[in-house]
Order: structure tokens, then sequence, then C-alpha cells
């Protein structure tokens, strides 16, 4: 199998995580940036998207979703783990569609849709579900990648309306080692081969 992604983007690093997680360690990683649109990226989805699954039968699967749902191999997620994905993902789509405005296109956070988004996020935080920052379990992974990214992004929205307790759970999810491993910044150093070559 073949995962294309950048080492910057959020949607990649939940199906990286997923799949480190997971054990595929024979999951060749292509990283690319899907901005220049390369043609290799554009063979395999049009959309010129990240990230893609290549499977082993030559499926390709684009989502971040549904790329951790075929790994799932039939696992019924819970009632909650869905309202924790569910959540998760709302997060994370608003935190990225305001910073694509902002960084690609230039707007001012007093643009009608990113200023929308941001004050989504405000509401939201408060709101943010029970989270366990040393769980295995995958919502709970994904919800802490989310946060993450919405704490990079935005810090001062995070420190202004997450609760006391999710910023000192999301504290200590961010030392756990895959998370570690699998920091954008730390894939930067060595864009590894496969799964296998992240340092364990």
């Amino acid at each position: 199998m073949k995962l294309y992604l950048s080492n910057t983007s959020p949607y990649g690093r939940l199906c990286l995580t997923r799949a480190y997680l997971l054990g595929l360690n024979d999951l060749q990683l292509v990283f690319t940036d899907p901005w220049q649109n390369p043609p290799e990226l554009e063979a395999k989805n049009p959309f010129s998207q990240i990230p893609v699954l290549e499977t082993d039968s030559g499926e390709i699967i684009y989502n971040s979703l549904l790329i951790c749902q075929y790994w799932e191999n039939g696992r019924v997620t819970s009632a909650e783990g869905l309202n924790l994905i569910g959540y998760a993902m709302a997060l994370l789509d608003n935190a990225i569609s305001a910073f694509k405005l902002e960084k690609k296109t230039g707007e001012s956070r007093e643009h009608f849709l990113v200023k929308r988004n941001l004050e989504a996020i405000a509401r939201a935080l408060p709101h943010v579900p029970t989270f366990a920052a040393d769980s295995r379990e995958w919502p709970q992974v994904m919800l802490g990648v989310c946060l993450l990214t919405v704490k990079l992004r935005y810090p001062e929205i995070f420190d202004g309306h997450a609760r006391s307790d999710t910023q000192t759970a999301l504290a200590a999810f961010a030392q756990q080692p895959f998370v570690v491993q699998t920091n954008p910044d730390v894939l930067g150093e060595t864009l590894p081969a496969t799964i296998g070559d992240i340092p364990a």
C-alpha cells in the first residue's frame, strides 16, 4: 500500500498516526506538495488533494476518514466514539478552512468566512468531549491530533477558550512518543519511506 501525504497536512497526519498505531510497517509513504499539482498525485486523485491511499489491489481511496475506516477491517465504532470523531473533524475543518483563506489568499480575519470559522472554533472549544491524553483508542487520538492543529494554527483562540482540563490533557498528549514521532517538524527532517522507518 502507498499513502500520499504531506508532512504539514493535518489530514495526512491523521492517517499517518492511525497507520503507525496499527503497525502497518510496510505502508509506503509518498510525501508530496498538493499545491503544486504533481502529476503523480493527480494520476491518483484528480482533485490533487491529500491524503490518498493506494491499496495493494490498486484501489484508490481519498478522504482521511475513509482511509482510516478502510483500515478498521469491519470494527464498529461506538456512538460515543463517532461523537468524538465528528467533533474532532468539525474542529479541524473549521481551522483549516480559516487558515487556507488567510495564508493562501491573504484574506484578513475580518473576512466573513474566516471570521465565521474562527467564531465556530471559539464556541466549540469549551465543549470539547472528555479527552484522555494517555488513550490509544482511535477517537481519542484523533481528537488529540485535531486539537494540536488548532493550538498550532490559532494558539490565542485555543488558550482563550479551551477548558483548563483540555489544555492540561493536550499538553500531556503532545509528549506521547507516537505524537512526537508524527510531528510535522520531526517528519520534515527525515521524510520516512515507510511506516516502519519512523523511529519507535
